[in-house]
């Protein structure tokens, strides 16, 4: 991974600076030598990181963190994107909201509202909520169709960060590792928000498990034996799914 001290438009990198640093602890601040490094997509953060250091140890242990931290970039750019859309969700949400109050003053949705959902949606989505005739109808049709369209994304989004995530134990996410910070609010550590999205993501997998081994056998035909060979689930537990399959 290429290491630099100034931003690009596109590929992954880290911007890495070497000097005094400023660290926040128990309400305090205290300085130090250290080195920074920032990890970008292109033009966007995807996490930073400072480590206090001696000024003659700055540019090796810089790299080495950046070589640390490259085989989680894959699982952090799919969790950048998961978290674009659950804000894009929350708004969808939003306007999911102001058409039930509306709801209670005027006949059809306004304008306004109208126009950003438009914004919002497709055009296979928009032609197939037009089916209704009934303004608000066609509205609560549109704005359901939009935000379940998001969360299916999210879902794949999240999946993917699970799937590309190395081993936790063999590459673990030094815990000096933050997010890029929200207004006046710190970034959280990229070690807890990692973990946590990893865990929303094995546990949507986990619920898969029983419906996909029904599907495998019942109808893309498998057999219970290679279920089994695959999955390492007990044959007990696949028959308790299958009592009436072959």
């Amino acid at each position: 991974m290429d290491i630099t001290t100034t931003a690009r438009d596109h590929g992954i990198y880290v911007i890495h600076t070497v000097g005094k640093m400023t660290w926040a602890e128990g309400g305090g601040r205290w300085q130090g030598n250290g080195v920074r490094l920032v990890l970008m997509d292109g033009r966007k953060q995807l996490a930073s990181c400072k480590l206090e250091v001696p000024p003659s140890e700055a540019e090796e242990r810089g790299a080495a963190e950046a070589a640390r931290i490259e085989p989680w970039v894959r699982t952090l750019r799919y969790l950048a994107v998961v978290q674009d859309l659950q804000s894009t969700l929350q708004f969808v949400a939003s306007l999911a909201m102001r058409l039930e109050e509306e709801k209670g003053w005027s006949f059809e949705p306004s304008l306004e509202l109208m126009d950003e959902l438009f914004g919002y949606a497709t055009r296979e989505e928009i032609n197939a909520a037009q089916a209704s005739e009934e303004p608000y109808s066609l509205a609560t049709k549109l704005v359901g169709r939009v935000a379940e369209r998001y969360r299916q994304q999210i879902e794949q989004g999240m999946r993917a960060a699970l799937a590309y995530a190395p081993h936790p134990e063999t590459d673990p996410i030094h815990p000096a590792w933050e997010q890029p910070s929200s207004g006046e609010l710190e970034g959280e550590s990229t070690a807890q928000m990692t973990a946590r999205n990893l865990l929303a993501a094995w546990a949507n997998v986990r619920d898969l498990r029983d419906p996909l081994i029904t599907w495998a056998v019942q109808d893309a035909g498998l057999t219970r034996t290679m279920v089994q060979q695959v999955t390492s689930v007990s044959r007990a537990t696949i028959n308790r799914l299958l009592p009436n399959s072959d």
